[in-house]
């Protein structure tokens, strides 16, 4: 009969190894979790996998401050041919109506940012529903029809929020790049945020009512049409039913 002798030196090294495949287990175990999580999670439409590649792409303007930049906004836009979408917050709708029939009159399209601007992550199902709501009646009575995007206040949702925004029949959109505007960025800053980074599908962010977003949208506008890229509206960018979007936000059509 043979025996095996283990020293103590052997000892603790059986004992660490054996830890390490614990400690390996658990990482395992917690990054399983954190992927079925992230599956779970429903998330807006953050990008558009555009049919054939094309190199397409759209531009939302959020409005829910002070409207005083609309005007020149607007001649810009006319000025480069490009048609925005504008997410309207229901008390800026209510606030400046005339503005609102004026972008809506430019052949722009107009989208629900809430009613009052509140992190709506915070708020119960009813409460979402009502801010969703009174923002769509506002905009319906100030250009007579009701808008079916609808865009989180500064991003922040959870699946209530999305799912239901979905089921009121709602298309819920993010952005995938972010001029950050309402930081303070110069054109200059704003420019490096995007142009860098653009690809096909892309929704860009900017806001009215902010130093400078004004003056770079021009300048912006023109490079990104030099790379080749189209605009429209973030409504004729995504899809209709059927659609899925993947664990990125990036929104693709089903067959």
């Amino acid at each position: 009969m043979r025996y095996w002798v283990i020293g103590k030196k052997g000892v603790m090294v059986f004992v660490g190894c054996f830890l390490l495949l614990i400690a390996f287990g658990v990482m395992g175990v917690r990054k399983l979790a954190v992927d079925v999580s992230a599956q779970l999670k429903t998330l807006p439409i953050y990008s558009v996998e555009t049919e054939n590649q094309e190199k397409k792409l759209a531009l939302g303007i959020n409005c829910a401050w002070e409207n005083e930049d609309i005007p020149q906004i607007l001649e810009v836009l006319e000025q480069e041919e490009v048609k925005a979408t504008f997410f309207v917050v229901g008390d800026w709708c209510a606030k400046y109506p005339d503005t609102v029939r004026l972008i809506d009159e430019k052949g722009h399209e107009i989208g629900n940012h809430s009613d009052s601007h509140p992190d709506m992550v915070n708020l119960s199902e009813e409460k979402i529903r009502e801010e969703i709501e009174n923002c769509s009646k506002k905009v319906e009575q100030a250009i007579g029809k009701k808008p079916n995007l609808f865009r989180c206040p500064s991003g922040s949702y959870n699946n209530q929020v999305i799912e239901t925004a979905k089921e009121m029949g709602y298309y819920p959109v993010q952005w995938s790049l972010d001029s950050l505007d309402w930081k303070g960025k110069t054109p200059e800053e704003m420019e490096q945020r995007i142009l860098p980074k653009l690809t096909y599908g892309d929704i860009l962010l900017f806001h009215n009512d902010t130093k400078y977003t004004k003056d770079a949208l021009q300048g912006i506008l023109q490079k990104i049409k030099e790379k080749g890229y189209t605009f429209v509206t973030v409504g004729e960018l995504i899809y209709q039913e059927p659609y899925r979007v993947d664990v990125t936000g990036r929104q693709w059509k089903e067959e």
